[in-house]
């Protein structure tokens, strides 16, 4: 069977096949939106206005990611870290100018811990391997895989021995309903801990778009990290599910699903309080690092919660 174009005719990716047949996948998806993912690992957005463009997480850092940023735009960038995890901050360090919600700035200063991560590289090489046969299967039966959803392999010459993490300096300290002006075009803070507890999600209540960071997610959504407040995490869906009707697209961080509706924000929200009133089922598991915890099952959406104590 002929395979699909790896850019279709039409798409504003198709203006970047260098970029986008490298290890990151670049997609704009709503004018002055970009998608720069490195799939299926972590998802960063850029949001271009006419004076400033915004760069939402930095991901991983195995490969420079300001090197695809400069071939975007050549406004300004202001980077925006959703929070202090290493996977949102790993190309930090190529920007001067960062912001974070004020509670994460001591861990952005601190750096992560190499030793922990450094497994992670591993990990992606299992993962493109494994993926050999879902793809097979793919363009066989479904056709659900497409360009920005496809892992890459790790880029020639990367040794994880040298992945490094540069502990970064805040330029700006973000707080609850601070308003980024990129001209034409303005993001909300929206401080929604939980997750962790500086995470915040942007909104451009002008186009309808909530970037969620990793407060919102199509595949398993971590509420069961020894950073993680599930209390937390609930009240901030219910804060957050009201603006659901002036939301057109969600946009999450991790998951091939990178893009979800507004109505999403209520069925996170719903989720959560069902198990936060004992309404869900769970199941024991662990998440991608071994991790135990429990998780409960949505129709567009997991949750994880903390092992059961008992």
């Amino acid at each position: 069977m002929p395979r699909r174009p790896r850019v279709a005719a039409g798409d504003p990716a198709a203006a970047y096949p260098a970029v986008v047949d490298g290890w990151y996948a670049v997609r704009e998806h709503q004018p002055g939106v970009w998608l720069v993912g490195e799939p299926p690992h972590v998802n960063s957005f850029l949001v271009v206005g006419r004076e400033l463009a915004v760069l939402i997480d930095t991901g991983l850092g195995f490969v420079p990611i300001r090197d695809v940023i400069d071939g975007l735009t050549e406004l300004p960038v202001l980077v925006v870290n959703t929070h202090y995890h290493w996977d949102h901050v790993g190309g930090n360090a190529a920007f001067s100018e960062i912001a974070i919600h004020e509670r994460g700035e001591d861990r952005l200063r601190r750096g992560p811990d190499m030793e922990e991560i450094r497994p992670y590289a591993d990990r992606a090489r299992r993962v493109l391997e494994r993926y050999g046969g879902f793809r097979a299967l793919d363009e066989e039966l479904f056709w659900f895989a497409t360009d920005e959803t496809t892992p890459r392999p790790l880029p020639d010459g990367f040794d994880p021995e040298r992945w490094t993490i540069a502990p970064t300096v805040p330029s700006r300290l973000l707080r609850e309903g601070d308003m980024l002006d990129l001209g034409g075009r303005e993001l909300r803070v929206i401080h929604t801990p939980g997750h962790t507890p500086d995470s915040i999600c942007l909104f451009d209540e002008r186009n309808g778009l909530l970037f969620g960071g990793d407060t919102y997610n199509t595949g398993p959504i971590y509420a069961h990290l020894p950073d993680s407040d599930l209390d937390a995490f609930a009240s901030s869906t219910a804060r957050v599910a009201p603006l659901a009707d002036g939301v057109r697209f969600v946009y999450v961080a991790h998951f091939a699903r990178y893009v979800e509706t507004g109505g999403f924000l209520r069925e996170v929200a719903e989720g959560f309080r069902a198990a936060a009133d004992g309404a869900v089922r769970w199941e024991d598991t662990r998440d991608e690092s071994g991790r135990p915890a429990r998780l409960a099952r949505f129709a567009r959406f997991g949750l994880l919660a903390p092992p059961d104590p008992a």
